[in-house]
């Protein structure tokens, strides 16, 4: 059961980014946050703790499959009443062949190389918070050049007062 408050996105992200600099500095991977002027004001409705969990596991993956001296960005913007966060990564990409199929419970792209963590459930549990938040999850990669994970989740809009 998903708790339905409003949630602060921007304080939400930074959160998420200070918690995971660490990692990328230890990586070797430069981590920023883009937002808007306006930032502070941009609320969700929805739980603080799984769209932490959202963005944390994006983010992680990012660090993770980012070369040393790689990039990772977050950046959120509004757009026809919704928030659109995009986390975008300098690494190796995802093959057009797996791309269909990363969203899927226990799904690998790299069979070859099985990594000590992870089992494949990370980009399946992000797309099931998102859709619970009446959002949607999308991604592009370019095999040699990165990955972008784009997030659209509906604007908050306060009620105002007659």
């Amino acid at each position: 059961v998903l708790a339905q408050e409003p949630v602060l996105l921007a304080p939400l992200l930074e959160t998420c980014v200070e918690m995971l600099t660490p990692q990328a500095q230890s990586s070797g991977v430069t981590l920023t946050l883009s937002t808007p002027p306006d930032a502070e004001s941009i609320t969700v409705i929805g739980d603080r703790d799984r769209l932490a969990q959202v963005f944390t596991n994006l983010l992680d993956n990012a660090i993770t499959h980012s070369p040393q001296e790689g990039k990772v960005t977050v950046e959120m913007q509004t757009k026809d009443a919704q928030v659109v966060v995009t986390v975008a990564d300098t690494g190796a990409g995802i093959p057009p062949e797996d791309l269909p199929r990363i969203f899927e419970r226990f799904y690998q792209v790299d069979k070859s190389r099985r990594r000590k963590r992870g089992v494949g459930l990370g980009l399946a549990i992000t797309k099931e918070v998102v859709e619970a938040h009446g959002g949607q999850i999308a991604v592009e990669s370019i095999v040699g050049m990165g990955s972008r994970f784009t997030i659209h989740l509906p604007l908050h809009e306060p009620q105002q007062l007659n």
